[in-house]
């Protein structure tokens, strides 16, 4: 039998000729015909880049997002352009998580760990693959599997309780030096380094991630500060408008966005409230004492915040109310912020057209025209002309004086956010907490470990604590010149480093990210086990269906 042509020879003509035609027919929509002349070719030339790359792509197209992850795994280990496999780990990853997201909610917990085992393949520096694969292994029952996941997870992140759990359990468990933090962040500081300046910032972020996503000590304190001053002599030398300059400029942001001076030094006192109108929703001009007032005319037990400016309003308000009503099973009442909507506050509650006492609408005079600061956020969006960190924080803001002003429990969210089921069990089960909050253990980004849709905040004096340490942090960091659209959320983890340093013996507790709150992106609406299901951007609003929530007027009829 016939050698296959070795692509350095004279054959390389011809192999790179019926490549052009697979690419043809691949642009052409014929994904299927494509994909078998590539699979041929990669018989032929089993480590040619372009190859490889086209194979995903057409096996993407084919609805085959699993093996499109194997063939990029391969172009790893070959490729010379790390822009081009940036760009197609892009592509693919999604989708491919996205089937890992079916096969789980459908209980095919094997199917999942495929996906799972294939994306901690391709990046095994991605805590939130590795956890993935480290809890469909440990369901399955493999030991063996789940170890060598617990000890590459506790790599990256080395209090991880699962990874430490399932070494425990294994057959074999490995010993986990705690040192091995110390020689990354070593690496890292070393400007001598012969790792591409990017990497080493994306390094030194993801480092800065792992200390705060940890117990704060003196030592870490002084690593992380040492670490924010290499990062700032670091010279990435990217061209203007690459995604290499992006990226730079998010993890600039980011290591920016922790301010230990702040975290550590006293609480500050309460910062001076912003103006607010409130409106019943008959549309009646009221303040906080008429608002107090009706909470206790209505026995609340718990207030539901959110703030929007008036296109989410518009766009999800309805959705938001409608499910409370129809789903909260204690006297609650609803406070609705719409940013810079205090002009037109009256207009917008007859937006929304829904009548009930159980609904008080509020709105503030923010002008966007007004903010100078730069929002960026990871590429390929980047800069983003709207405010976007201004928006997603004026409830955080808000948040301080609520409680003051209020006295009751809050459920502070995004405004795109459904109520399932009743909150009486989780109110009496974090009855004891100062404040709640939804943890992503996978991740050790500063940044997203705390995801701000939803909070529970209790009228406790730690809770003040906390919400004055928020209010001040977030109105310093949007005054800066830039800030990173995920503002709120590391405000949300200094301010837990803060209540821990500064509180009355704080009760900080975690919703249940498999009932409560879900942290897994939905497009659409299916039947799912969470108390609170966030819709997140990009869901198709049209698969909830008229019957998930009463329409206006069974609204009114139930206030």
């Amino acid at each position: 039998m016939d050698s296959p042509p070795d692509r350095n020879t004279g054959d390389a003509p011809r192999l790179g000729k019926l490549r052009d035609v697979a690419r043809d027919l691949f642009r052409g929509g014929r994904s299927a015909d494509a994909l078998a002349l590539l699979e041929h070719l990669e018989t032929l030339g089993p480590d040619d880049c372009e190859t490889l790359r086209l194979l995903a792509r057409a096996l993407q197209a084919e609805g085959q997002p699993l093996k499109a992850i194997h063939k990029l795994i391969a172009l790893r280990e070959i490729a010379a352009d790390p822009e081009m496999l940036v760009a197609e780990i892009r592509l693919a990853v999604p989708v491919a998580a996205e089937e890992f997201n079916d096969h789980l909610a459908a209980g095919r917990i094997a199917e999942a760990e495929k996906c799972a085992a294939a994306l901690a393949a391709l990046l095994p520096g991605n805590s939130a693959f590795l956890n993935s694969a480290l809890s469909c292994n440990v369901a399955l029952g493999r030991k063996a599997d789940a170890a060598r996941y617990a000890a590459a997870l506790l790599g990256l992140e080395p209090a991880h309780a699962a990874a430490r759990a399932a070494l425990l359990d294994s057959d074999g468990p490995e010993i986990i030096e705690e040192n091995a933090l110390d020689q990354k962040i070593t690496a890292a500081m070393c400007d001598g380094s012969a790792i591409h300046p990017l990497l080493r910032l994306r390094d030194i972020h993801d480092l800065i991630g792992l200390l705060l996503c940890r117990e704060l000590s003196e030592r870490s304190v002084t690593q992380i500060r040492q670490l924010q001053q290499a990062a700032r002599a670091i010279e990435v030398g990217a061209p203007a408008g690459s995604e290499w300059e992006g990226w730079a400029k998010h993890y600039r942001l980011a290591i920016e966005a922790t301010d230990l001076t702040a975290a550590l030094a006293p609480t500050p006192p309460a910062q001076k409230e912003a103006e607010i109108v409130f409106a019943t929703s008959s549309g009646e001009t009221v303040g906080w004492h008429d608002v107090r007032t009706a909470a206790g005319k209505l026995g609340a037990e718990v207030v539901f915040f959110a703030a929007a400016d008036a296109s989410y309003v518009d766009l999800y308000a309805r959705w938001y109310i409608n499910s409370i009503l129809e789903h909260c099973d204690v006297p609650c009442l609803i406070v609705l912020h719409v940013i810079g909507g205090a002009r037109t506050l009256r207009e917008t509650v007859k937006s929304v057209g829904i009548a009930s006492e159980k609904v008080i609408f509020a709105g503030d005079s923010f002008d966007p025209e007004r903010v100078t600061t730069k929002c960026y956020d990871t590429p390929p969006k980047r800069l983003i002309a709207r405010p976007v960190a201004h928006y997603q924080s004026v409830r955080f803001k808000v948040l301080g004086p609520l409680l003051r002003n209020l006295g009751f429990p809050v459920f502070v969210s995004d405004i795109d956010l459904l109520l399932q089921r009743g909150v009486l069990d989780l109110l009496q089960r974090c009855a004891d907490a100062d404040v709640v909050l939804n943890e992503n253990t996978y991740s050790t980004s500063a940044g997203a470990r705390f995801t701000a849709n939803l909070l529970l905040v209790n009228p406790t004096h730690n809770a003040d604590v906390f919400a004055r340490f928020v209010g001040s942090y977030l109105e310093a960091a949007l005054s800066e010149a830039e800030v990173s659209r995920w503002i709120d959320q590391f405000a949300l983890m200094q301010a837990r480093h803060h209540l821990s340093r500064w509180g009355n013996a704080p009760r900080i507790e975690f919703f249940d990210t498999s009932s409560d709150v879900n942290n897994v992106m939905y497009r659409t609406y299916q039947s799912h086990p969470f108390r609170f299901l966030s819709l997140y951007h990009g869901f198709d609003m049209s698969s909830l269906g008229a019957e998930r929530v009463p329409d206006r007027r069974e609204a009114a009829a139930t206030g």
